[in-house]
Parts: structure tokens; sequence; C-alpha cells
């Protein structure tokens, strides 16, 4: 079995907040291009890594590997679904440590079965903690039980985070770090 080489491939973003764009600039280090679509143009992001903003169906359509980064909202709730996956390059790698809603695990798991997508990373599910069995049998995944953040720089930084949203909201300002319903 043969991985994939990274030098001359597309890295596709979607979303492109402090998470998305931290994957983005250490992308050109491997020799891939940055593609990215998200709600609003990153100059600065763009001018330091040589991304480019475009919208998802060519992000989908020209990605070597797609990573998503988006927030859940009811615009991006199920955003990789039956038809976006097809949209997707043929052997293409899919990569969610965002949202598990962001995806639909049976369309996901068909997709993988059938040999459309080359890959699959996972994180993070619709029904955390529980993993679609679909997924479960999927051939060319990696599923984690959503640990992408657990170092304790990461837990020391998320709860200083938290402390931030709760001084915010009791002095009547919104928080710094929504969760959409």
């Amino acid at each position: 079995m043969y991985g994939l080489e990274l030098r001359g491939r597309t890295l596709g973003l979607l979303g492109a907040g402090r998470i998305g764009q931290a994957v983005g600039r250490r992308a050109p280090a491997f020799g891939l291009r940055v593609l990215y679509a998200a709600r609003t143009p990153k100059p600065e992001f763009e001018r330091d890594t040589g991304a480019t903003r475009v919208d998802i169906s060519r992000l989908l359509a020209e990605s070597d590997v797609v990573s998503l980064h988006a927030p859940s909202t009811p615009e991006t709730k199920g955003i990789i679904n039956a038809d976006t996956l097809l949209r997707m390059k043929r052997g293409a790698i899919l990569i969610n440590t965002a949202r598990g809603d962001l995806v639909r695990e049976e369309a996901l798991a068909e997709a993988l079965e059938r040999g459309h997508l080359g890959a699959a990373g996972l994180d993070v599910y619709t029904d955390e903690p529980a993993i679609h069995r679909r997924l479960l049998a999927a051939p060319r995944t990696v599923l984690l039980p959503h640990i992408g953040s657990a170092t304790a720089e990461t837990r020391r930084h998320m709860a200083a985070i938290a402390v931030a949203n709760v001084q915010a909201v009791l002095s009547g300002k919104p928080p710094l770090t929504p969760v959409y319903g």
C-alpha cells in the first residue's frame, strides 16, 4: 500500500478561522498549494501562504485533501453530503477535526465503500461519543475519539478562553467564541 505524496498537491480548507489558517500556514512547507472557502477574505493569510479564496465547488473539485475547519451553523450542518462528496476529486482525502455535524456520515461511508474517496480521517462525529457503524467498517478510515486538542497547553488555553467568554457575557458583551445551536 502506498501513501499520497503531498508535494504538488492541493489542500482545500473549508473554513479559515484561527485553526484553519494555522493548518494552512503549515502546508507550504510540505509543497502544498492552498485553497480556502470562507465567509470573508483573509488577505494577510493569502499574502503569507499564497492561499487562494475560492467557492466551495472549486475547492471540492481541485483539492486532493479537504480539511474541515468551519463552525456548526444552520448553513454548515451537513455541508459534506452525498452531493458534495461526489463533487470531490476522485481519490481525495477528507479530514474533519471541526464539528461532527458538518458531515453526513452515511454518505461518507458510502463514498469510501464505493472507492470514490481515497481516505477519511475523523476526530469528531455527529452523535459523539458514538461513531456511525458504517464508518467503523469503512475502508481507509482513521477514526479518533475527539482527542485532537488533548494536550496540556491546549487545555490551559481552552480554560482561559472559557473564562474570557464568561467575563464577556457577565459584562453584557457577546462571547468571544459563540456556539451555534
